[in-house]
């Protein structure tokens, strides 16, 4: 076995020092009674492991945030969903503006000019300044695009060809899904307040 070298070159001895086992005192135990916060967590404290524990709420808060969670998912149901008003309402105006129908969609305002840019029947008009002012037709065309692409998931081409060969099947088609989501939120909203009795 080679022999080893202090810093300075000098061999190293090792000296056997003697084990002394030292006798091992047992922790005390500490006994602590369970202490009550005004939050209704108990906890446990020895000293060296601490523990709480959370009471259960009352079947009130429960059904409260069952309600909660209910309309949360409803809510999150519809909010992909297109909110634009009804044609009787749409009519009142003769033209709406470009933010306006951006709303009703919920999509960005470049995307629909880039829609306007991809399909022939998406026509607004536009004023002075070059702000598209979208008209009933319009805003109906929209819905049919909006269709295809987000709820059908066609891409923008196979969708173009599927205006140009069925755009009254689609018609009546959307109209359809728009009156079948309309019932659906309204159930799910019935649900939640039932829930709530």
């Amino acid at each position: 076995m080679p022999q080893q070298l202090s810093l300075f070159g000098a061999p190293l001895v090792e000296e056997e020092k003697p084990i002394v086992e030292q006798p091992v005192s047992p922790k005390p135990v500490v006994e602590q009674k369970p202490a009550e916060t005004a939050s209704g967590t108990v906890i446990f404290n020895d000293g060296i492991i601490g523990v709480k524990i959370k009471k259960k709420a009352p079947p009130e808060v429960e059904v409260v945030e069952k309600k909660q969670k209910t309309v949360a998912l409803v809510s999150e149901s519809n909010s992909s969903l297109p909110e634009v008003p009804a044609e009787d309402v749409l009519s009142q105006k003769l033209y709406y503006s470009i933010s306006e129908v951006a709303g009703w969609f919920k999509v960005n305002t470049s995307l629909i000019r880039y829609w306007e840019n991809e399909f022939d029947i998406l026509k607004p008009r536009k004023n002075r300044k070059g702000d598209r002012l979208f008209r009933v037709e319009d805003i109906k065309n929209l819905e049919l695009i909006y269709f295809l692409l987000r709820e059908k998931k066609y891409s923008i081409e196979g969708a173009r060809k599927y205006i140009k060969s069925q755009k009254e099947e689609l018609s009546q088609q959307q109209q359809i899904v728009h009156c079948l989501t309309k019932c659906k939120a309204f159930l799910l909203e019935l649900k939640a307040s039932l829930a709530i009795s």
